[in-house]
């Protein structure tokens, strides 16, 4: 483990090594952020400012928001699977892409997915909006993977993140889904999960969808019920001036976050990987520290600005013609109408009145029939 500190003595910055080596890092200079940014923890100690907390988390970050000024970090390059916070991601790409107000029909690939779920049922209308909810709140993956499917299908969403992530500089960073479960080389950064969070908090609605704490997502599962969601980020009512971001657990990635908050006009986040517990407890441990830093100690790197602005791009419903394929294919694949009923349950009465009506006219062409055979009295 490396720790940078400052000496109070001489007044020059002064490297501390703590049951290792020091030994520069292989192209430090190529480092996004800054060359202090290697492996171990990495800190400038000022006077008055106590030690990071102790921590399993595999890696962490600590930064200014405003001014993109990295206050300390552990291992902030290494490539961890993301889990959830990935959605971050997914967010920056889509968010600019699709119409909130428009409605995306569920299809069956939305529901083959793990953990998480809203109930996107194949086959029923959902608005957009409500599917960033779900993402967000319950951190829904059949959320993610609809959202994917309204923006052209998985090929193109994971392009968009590709390129979202290359332009922001977040380089770290190899998205293999549109909602972070555990996927072969699937991987970012606490250094790319600030950048990414950095990026997506100018929007308005991305620090809406984050913060939202409770919300009703509709016609959820067969039974096609409202379900009451809530936000898994407990820091949202736990702590003061909490603004977001995201959570995030899988088998490989342990617990993940990304958190930012707001105290006295200056806004912290702070990001972990790969921790075994204490998830909320950490995060709240990191923020106070920063918020007890910021302006007191010497940073150590910092967020880097992305390589270009944001493309101005105008928000689009799903096609008609993929609405339509997708109502069909899944009304085919699993016997259910777009209202949510099923087929077989719409189609009984439908043919019982069929049969009743064809019955009554092969009556009464019998009669008329009888009537022209019969002779007629004169």
């Amino acid at each position: 483990m490396v720790i940078r500190g400052k000496s109070t003595i001489t007044g020059l910055a002064l490297t501390v090594l703590v049951g290792s080596v020091l030994t520069a890092p292989a192209h430090a200079a190529d480092i996004i952020g800054g060359s202090a940014l290697g492996s171990g923890v990495i800190v400038n100690s000022a006077p008055g400012i106590d030690p990071l907390p102790a921590t399993e988390a595999q890696s962490y970050l600590i930064a200014d928001l405003d001014t993109g000024e990295i206050l300390a970090a552990k291992n902030p390059h290494e490539q961890l699977p993301p889990a959830s916070t990935l959605k971050t991601l997914t967010a920056l790409a889509l968010l600019p892409r699709l119409d909130k107000t428009a409605n995306y029909i569920g299809q069956v690939s939305d529901t083959k997915v793990d953990g998480s779920k809203a109930g996107i049922y194949p086959g029923r209308a959902y608005p957009i909006d409500s599917l960033w909810h779900a993402l967000f709140l319950l951190s829904a993956n059949d959320s993610g993977m609809a959202l994917a499917n309204a923006a052209g299908g998985l090929t193109k969403t994971l392009t968009y993140m590709r390129s979202e992530a290359k332009r922001i500089q977040a380089l770290d960073t190899v998205p293999r889904s549109p909602h972070g479960l555990d996927k072969p080389g699937q991987v970012s950064s606490a250094y790319d999960l600030a950048l990414i969070s950095r990026e997506a908090l100018k929007r308005e609605d991305f620090r809406h969808y984050v913060a939202t704490t409770k919300y009703t997502f509709l016609g959820s599962g067969k039974g096609n019920k409202p379900l009451p969601i809530y936000n898994q980020n407990k820091l949202l009512t736990a702590y003061t001036g909490t603004i977001g971001v995201k959570t995030g657990y899988t088998t490989q990635g342990k617990n993940t976050y990304v958190g930012a908050a707001t105290r006295n006009g200056h806004t912290i986040i702070i990001t972990l990987m790969h921790l075994p517990y204490g998830r909320d407890a950490l995060a709240i441990k990191l923020l106070n520290w920063g918020f007890r830093a910021r302006g007191k100690v010497t940073p150590v790197g910092v967020l880097v600005e992305p390589l270009e602005g944001a493309a101005k791009l105008t928000p689009k419903a799903p096609a008609n013609a993929k609405i339509a394929k997708a109502e069909k294919a899944a009304t085919q694949s699993s016997g259910i109408s777009p209202s949510g009923f099923p087929i077989k349950l719409i189609l009984i009465p439908i043919l019982l009145v069929v049969l009743l009506r064809v019955r009554v006219r092969i009556k009464m062409w019998k009669r008329a029939r009888y009537r022209r055979m019969k002779p007629t009295a004169s």
